[in-house]
């Protein structure tokens, strides 16, 4: 002992020094720190803030994230205690892991309105070449490289206004990353070598948002801009705009002058988040932020700017008439307004869009569906910053059509006048109003925590314009009715002072496209405004149909916790089984971590009539769609008070879930059972259906990522209906047929339930009570059957190879599937090491040194108990042939052992903490932790503690025994199926952008500027509009003639040309689960 107290006096005296010296660096700088407003918060928000700004005029948002455990009694508003933090209130066989990544955004207040006009596109360029090395930190890939490796991610974007930078890592990389990133903000490389390379990259990201209908719209729109405004820009960049005469030498200087002018503390707002307490986390801002010099230039005066003045008189004297990439007819009436941040108290714009854009009974919306004319409306001023600004708000009301609508367009115009004028003039919006300020002030007061980095994105954006104290609150709350807001914005909606576009793959009238947009090329004209519209604006004629929305009977009143009511007993992590017998099983579990009046049904109808042939599934598709249709206008209340609810097709029944607020679930599951088995099989409805589910198969057999899947899983699955046989199975279904399935699909059932979140026990068995009485059904004989298996491939390699179905698309898609076999989980694990570690070598060598293709990707599968790896390639075979693409990735797949074993046991340890921890991350929402449930039981392992036993797995393995797998895996048991959907070599059709088929791909990737509500109407009706102009076309030439074309030797045992005759005699791996604990029984 005597020995020992010198020592541990001597650490704590060192410790005790470091800390001093931290003190006095804290003293020197504190005095530098201004406090600003705390921001206020929903009850149940455990997080603590700090608002404050730095002396170099650097504005931030610190956030404290305790996590799960006790609230931090210091905040100023009081918050709910989670008792999960409390003794006796987990599984001892099923962790509570809370841990969660840090978070840093970082937002500078400049755009595309700064940018010269030169140059247009420098903004977003700059952004992409921030990232480029710095003077400390010069290696070009070094910061994303250290992100990824510390288990985060890394990313950023250009607005008109602003350009924000954010990223996400483990929090003891935080310091660092703050250091390598703010490094970058002050002093960047951007090397005129590195600008060379990174135009392709801006010309890629370019392509990807060339064919989506919403950034067309908007360059049309900026077109017609007042000279001498900031909007009239192509704000995207690309060669043209920045290559094409353009000396390179200029460019540079002026892209180094331009973040000279622009970049710096007194233009730069920053969040920051982590589990780190307050003081930690101020003392990072100001060692990392306060030495951010200032810009060289202030910010626009956009005084000096006149909404009115935004758009040429043309915007509203002229009807924009637009051919558009998506097969699709779109009116869009477009007001100008004011900046309508300013009004964010009120929020007029938002109410009158809820209203305009209603889709319940007695709306515009419902008037059109009736008759078929109409698949949605949508009203509001948009997201994006071309739509709303510091200088003008548009605000857009826009009608999706079906061909018979557009027939019958004056008619869509007079209702839509008429129900824009009865809107106007509605005396009643005082009490309207009050209903959507109670529901947003629920959906605020009980909302679901964001993710760490989509949270200080969200707020880094709020802060730049609100209050510090309406930072949280600004954007979700209806504060206060605003006679005056109210009034003006009536005011100009009740002018004949906007734009009409239609967007429409039938021309308008006959009329020809005879103007070019020349960023994107969109061909569009110009014509007068019509007198007749102005007529039935001036005097709109009385629709008796449409009144004002009714009282909604889903909003929520009973925000009772019954965990907590209960007296917070013991809850395992895992669910309960209730009920388990041959009609069903039951799965219960109530929350006791996020403590919200929230609730999760979720049930699946097994049903053998979906197995029996294409003809039936397809039915079956049929019948949820004419549900869905059907149910829409009833139900949009109930998507208004925060409910959601869908019914889809699975492979072996029909999929329906409910959730959201808990107290109205039963109600909204019960009607939706009550339509499923009244609704009316209507001849003209099935008509359009089919036509239009018709066309989105065609459109996936046409798009080389969907067929490759497609042709892979046919391969590997023992029961597939394929794309070809869905297709062709739609040609002979009749009204009977729905009918029929209708009828009879729960006569023989199995239903697989998990009901989780605010419930009781009783209240579960309650709702699985009511299935029963509903569908009173027999059980299904031998249930195993309907459960798919997988063939196992033939040792060696095979090769599938198919032509596209589209001779215009150069896209070639490789995927290289590696089958492994019955998936245990240590082979999961060490697949999982495997991910992590050759991922950035993947990228690095294929798509950045060999440039074969944007995008490619490397991960592994479970599918029915069976695991394997896959890599897989986006190509264009004018540039690279298939056959090399593959060379290239099996070249790639032979290097991997290597790459492992080059590894330093330090390194390898990193990477399998970096693994480790990014399991123990914490769920941020129920939704989270419901889908992981969700799907162990519809895959029947139930193994719920599955990522408890990966950690344990984990943390046995060594370096040796990936490479040991790895080689033995080559050496013994290589079973491989490289699926290649072969592009064309040479292309007629003249483009200079993407294919269709990567059109299609960064559509279902985008977001409209307005958004469109999670309804399940609204995205099936996303997917039946996801056709475009060129496909369209090709679907009237081949669309009753498909065929598949392989390309092999037929007498090549590696070759596969008859996938039926290649699976004949393969052995069909039996019912296989990973649970250990089934797996032993």
């Amino acid at each position: 002992m005597l020995l020992r107290m010198p020592l541990k006096q001597r650490i704590d005296i060192r410790h005790f020094l470091k800390q001093l010296q931290k003190v006095r660096f804290w003293h020197s700088k504190s005095t530098n720190v201004t406090q600003m407003d705390l921001p206020d918060k929903s009850e149940g928000d455990r997080k603590i803030y700090r608002a404050l700004s730095l002396a170099n005029g650097t504005r931030a948002m610190l956030i404290s994230d305790p996590g799960m455990g006790e609230s931090n009694t210091s905040s100023h508003t009081s918050v709910a205690k989670s008792a999960s933090s409390k003794s006796g209130t987990s599984d001892s066989s099923l962790e509570h892991y809370q841990g969660k990544l840090a978070a840093c955004a970082v937002l500078m207040s400049v755009g595309s309105f700064y940018e010269p006009p030169q140059y247009q596109g420098l903004a977003h360029f700059l952004e992409h070449m921030i990232f480029m090395g710095s003077e400390k930190y010069p290696i070009e890939n070094a910061f994303d490289s250290f992100v990824t490796k510390s288990g985060g991610f890394s990313n950023a974007h250009t607005e008109n206004e602003d350009t924000c930078f954010y990223f996400e890592v483990e929090e003891q990389h935080l310091d660092k990353t703050l250091d390598m990133f703010m490094h970058l903000m002050k002093e960047p490389l951007m090397s005129i070598d590195a600008m060379a390379r990174e135009r392709s990259a801006l010309q890629s990201e370019f392509e990807q948002t060339h064919m989506i209908d919403e950034v067309r719209r908007d360059q049309i729109l900026a077109s017609m801009a007042t000279d001498g405004y900031p909007h009239a820009t192509f704000s995207w960049g690309n060669l043209k705009s920045l290559q094409e005469n353009v000396d390179d030498d200029d460019l540079h200087k002026t892209l180094h002058a331009f973040r000279r002018n622009h970049y710096g503390a007194n233009r730069m707002t920053v969040c920051l988040q982590a589990q780190l307490s307050l003081d930690e986390l101020e003392e990072l801002l100001v060692r990392h932020c306060s030495t951010m010099p200032k810009s060289e230039q202030s910010p626009l005066d956009v005084s000096r700017f006149n909404y009115r003045e935004a758009f040429r008189e043309q915007f509203f004297r002229e009807l924009l008439l637009v051919q558009p990439v998506e097969d699709v007819c779109k009116v869009e009436i477009s007001w100008v307004l004011p900046a309508m941040r300013q009004f964010y108290r009120c929020k007029p714009d938002a109410f009158l869009s809820q209203l305009l854009g209603y889709e319940g009974v007695g709306s515009l919306c419902s008037y059109l569906r009736r008759r078929l004319w109409c698949m949605s409306v949508i009203a509001g001023v948009g997201g994006s910053s071309f739509e709303t600004n510091s200088i003008y708000s548009l605000f857009t009301m826009s009608i999706y059509l079906t061909d018979e609508g557009f027939e019958h367009l004056d008619e869509v115009m007079a209702a839509t006048f008429a129900w824009i004028r009865m809107l106007n003039e509605c005396n009643t919006l005082h009490s309207t109003y009050k209903e959507m300020q109670q529901i947003a002030a629920t959906n605020f007061r009980f909302q679901i925590e964001l993710p760490s980095m989509d949270n200080v994105q969200s707020i880094v954006e709020a802060l730049r314009f609100l209050p510090p104290k309406d930072v949280l609150t600004g954007t979700q709350l209806y504060f206060e009715y605003d006679d005056a807001a109210m009034s003006m914005l009536k005011q100009h909606l009740n002018e004949f002072r906007f734009n009409i576009m239609i967007s429409s793959h039938i021309p308008y009238e006959h009329l020809l496209y005879d103007q070019v947009e020349p960023w994107f090329g969109t061909h569009y004209t110009t014509i007068n405004m019509p007198a007749k519209w102005q007529a039935m604006w001036s005097k709109p004629e009385p629709h008796p149909e449409l009144k004002m929305p009714e009282q909604n009977q889903f909003i929520t009143t009973d925000f009772t916790v019954h965990w907590i009511e209960a007296g917070k007993p013991h809850v395992p992590r895992r669910p309960k089984a209730l009920i388990k017998n041959d009609l069903c099983e039951l799965w219960f579990r109530p929350d006791d971590t996020f403590l919200l009046p929230d609730g999760f049904v979720n049930l699946y109808f097994i049903t053998p009539i979906m197995r029996r042939s294409p003809h039936d599934y397809m039915s079956a598709v049929l019948y949820t769609y004419l549900v869905e249709f059907s149910i829409a206008e009833q139900l949009y209340p109930a998507l208004v008070a925060g409910l959601t609810y869908g019914l889809d097709t699975a492979d072996k029944g029909l999929v329906l879930r409910v959730s959201g607020y808990n107290q109205k679930l039963p109600l909204l599951l019960e009607i939706v059972m009550n339509v499923m088995q009244s609704v009316t099989i209507d001849p003209a409805q099935v008509v359009s259906f089919k036509e239009l589910k018709k066309r989105q198969i065609f459109n996936a057999l046409i798009t080389g990522r969907s067929l490759n899947l497609d042709l892979r899983l046919t391969v590997l699955e023992h029961m597939r209906f394929t794309l070809l046989q869905k297709y062709h199975a739609l040609e002979t279904i009749t009204v009977d047929d729905i009918q029929n399935f209708k009828d009879n699909f729960y006569k023989k059932m199995y239903v697989q339930g998990l009901i989780q979140g605010n419930f009781t026990e009783q209240q579960a068995r309650d709702i699985m009570q009511k299935v029963h009485s509903t569908y009173q059904s027999e059980k299904v004989d031998n249930l195993v059957d309907q459960h798919n298996r997988l063939v196992q491939l033939p040792l060696g390699e095979h090769f599938l190879r198919v032509k596209t179905l589209n001779e215009d698309d150069p896209n070639t898609i490789v995927s290289n599937y590696y089958q492994i076999g019955p998936c245990t989980l240590k082979m999961e694990c060490l697949m999982d090491l495997v991910d992590l570690v050759v991922e950035e070598p993947f990228f690095n060598q294929l798509r950045t040194k060999e440039q074969l293709g944007y995008s490619l990707g490397v991960y592994q599968r479970i599918g029915y108990g069976i695991l394997a790896y896959i890599l897989n390639i986006n190509t264009q075979e004018n540039k690279h042939t298939a056959e090399h693409v593959e060379a290239r990735l099996e070249a790639f797949r032979s290097r991997m052992p290597e790459l492992v074993a080059q590894l330093t046991d330090q390194e390898f340890d990193e990477v399998r903490e970096t693994l480790i921890n990014g399991k123990k991350l914490a769920d941020y929402s129920l939704d989270d932790e419901v889908m992981r449930n969700w799907s162990e039981i519809v895959s029947m392992d139930y193994f719920f503690n599955r990522t408890d036993m990966q950690i344990q797995t984990l943390n046995s393995l060594t370096k040796d025994d990936v490479v040991t797998f790895l080689l033995d895996y080559d050496k013994f048991h290589l079973r491989k199926l490289s699926v290649q959907v072969i592009g064309a070599s040479t292309v007629t059709r003249h483009s200079t952008t993407q294919s269709i088929s990567d059109a299609v791909a960064a559509r279902q990737s985008s977001v409209s500027g307005l958004g469109r509500r999670s309804g399940s109407l609204a995205m099936m009706l996303d997917e039946v509009q996801r056709n475009i102009s060129e496909e369209q076309l090709l679907f009237e030439q081949i669309g009753d003639r498909i065929r598949l074309e392989f390309i092999g030797v037929s007498n090549d045992p590696s070759h596969i040309t008859d996938i039926a005759a290649f699976k004949k005699d393969l052995l069909v791996y039996p019912f296989i689960t990973s649970n250990p604990k089934l797996d032993k029984s």
